[in-house]
């Protein structure tokens, strides 16, 4: 994991020298609401998986680049945990065997967003911000382990991060919706099941140890 951070670290310095760019670091609380879905398949009658609400917390680096419009982007680690199960009942039972599964995900998540800045004074502005995300995995393998069912931890997700910032002096305070693909993929007889996004929100501070954005 230390090589993600060196490589992304260097990287963002290196870009840091040209005009109207800051740098710093960022860290945030990070809550996600998860999914129910229920399918019909060959020797499986409402078959149902499951995924109870997450929380975690993204730690990184950040780089902005643009003056009233602007571009960001991060790399930040990513660890969240949430309550899995898959079944055929609201029990949480395969077979009446507990399916129930407590799961980590670690990932690199790399946000790049283009924003806009609608207030500015000073030492205070009011920024909006939108774009893609990407989170690669760098944990262990684990899965939910159910009769007749297979799942695995995806090399890497997508999804879409949207929301409102402020500046304050040196620190930077952003608030997110982020709407994002499963970290882990479903197969049940063959067949890959399509799970529904999920909806996750993210509240996080930055420090900019190097600031050259105002005028």
């Amino acid at each position: 994991m230390k090589k993600y951070f060196i490589i992304a670290a260097m990287a963002l310095v290196s870009l840091s020298a040209s005009a109207q760019v800051a740098f710093g670091i960022k860290a945030g609380f990070v809550t996600s609401l998860g999914f129910e879905q229920n399918w019909s398949a060959i020797n499986f009658d409402n078959l149902k998986i499951k995924t109870d609400q997450a929380y975690g917390f993204d730690a990184g680096l950040m780089l902005r680049v643009g003056y009233r419009f602007y571009g960001q982007i991060e790399a930040n680690y990513h660890f969240v945990t949430s309550l899995n199960s898959i079944g055929q009942s609201i029990e949480d039972t395969w077979n009446g065997v507990p399916t129930e599964q407590q799961l980590t995900e670690q990932s690199i998540n790399i946000p790049v967003m283009a924003g806009v800045k609608l207030v500015e004074t000073k030492n205070f502005n009011l920024r909006l911000m939108v774009g893609p995300t990407f989170n690669f995995n760098i944990g262990k393998n684990g899965a939910i382990q159910a009769q007749g069912v297979d799942s695995e931890l995806k090399t890497c997700s997508f999804g879409l991060d949207c929301g409102i910032g402020m500046d304050i002096w040196v620190f930077s305070l952003d608030a997110r919706y982020r709407l994002v693909q499963p970290g882990y993929a479903y197969k049940v007889e063959d067949m890959v099941l399509n799970t529904s996004p999920i909806n996750s929100f993210e509240v996080s501070l930055g420090w900019k140890i190097f600031d050259k954005t105002k005028r």
